[in-house]
């Protein structure tokens, strides 16, 4: 029971005004950009699939999910500290490894939800009452391996460093962005490589501009090891396994106190 109430405030942590607001307009922001990019682009030159694989890949994987994730998945503890209620939340009656794995699931349920409602609006936006489904369950399946992703990992940010909201935008806006930029292979320790790799949206885009070169290897700077999907699947797992185990394992062996006591 002890571990069903802890699910549901955080949960509910979702709905407080503030989160509520944050989300709801980094839901309907893609919409919102399909809507200007149709009332841009004359009606016979707008391209369905280019503008929703475009905006897809660039404002819903590389932008909505991952700062969601940095807020929800580094807030699932860090909101306890900065709120003084980590004294109290310790004090249940329940491992510590299972307080902060009902925490992380009510951040990724949260996560999930709005992001996919997002590609949902983005849908209806570009192609209209008639979306193409396809496309859009393939993403809503990718959207919640995604999330579990990067919110573990920002959850063992949480774990470990005192500032975990600046690591985790350092690393989900500033890393994940320009790995690609540095020589080859780098762009492997970018998680939104991999799911890249999972929902091919780039790809479809060039290969509609007659280069379907896969967006991986051109990430990868020309390395010949090209992220096939086998090795975005196996390699997406084992960064969430690793970094909700780390994370379980600092949460449940570290001491935890409020913030303006702890300094």
């Amino acid at each position: 029971m002890a571990d069903l109430f802890i699910l549901k405030t955080s949960l509910l942590e979702a709905l407080k005004p503030k989160r509520l607001l944050t989300a709801l307009l980094l839901l309907i922001l893609p919409a919102l950009a399909a809507i200007i990019w149709r009332a841009i682009v004359p009606g016979d030159r707008f391209d369905p699939a280019e503008a929703y694989n475009t905006l897809a890949a660039y404002f819903v994987f590389g932008f909505t999910l991952t700062i969601l994730s940095v807020i929800y998945g580094t807030g699932a503890l860090s909101a306890e500290i900065e709120g003084r209620t980590i004294v109290y939340l310790l004090t249940r009656p329940v491992p510590r490894w299972r307080l902060l794995l009902m925490k992380l699931i009510g951040a990724w349920v949260g996560i999930t939800v709005t992001v996919a409602l997002s590609v949902l609006l983005l849908g209806f936006a570009v192609y209209g009452l008639k979306p193409e489904w396809a496309r859009i369950v393939s993403d809503l399946r990718i959207i919640p391996v995604g999330a579990l992703a990067y919110s573990s990992l920002f959850l063992f940010f949480a774990t470990l460093m005192p500032k975990p909201l600046i690591w985790a935008l350092l690393y989900g806006f500033g890393w994940e962005n320009i790995a690609a930029l540095f020589p080859s292979g780098f762009a492997r320790l970018s998680i939104l490589s991999y799911l890249r790799t999972l929902a091919p949206h780039l790809k479809e885009v060039l290969g509609a501009q007659g280069g379907a070169e896969d967006v991986s290897n051109i990430l990868l700077r020309g390395n010949p090891l090209a992220i096939t999907q086998p090795v975005a699947w196996l390699t997406v797992s084992i960064i969430t396994v690793l970094s909700l185990t780390l994370a379980l394992f600092f949460f449940s062996t570290r001491e935890y106190v409020p913030r303006e006591e702890g300094g």
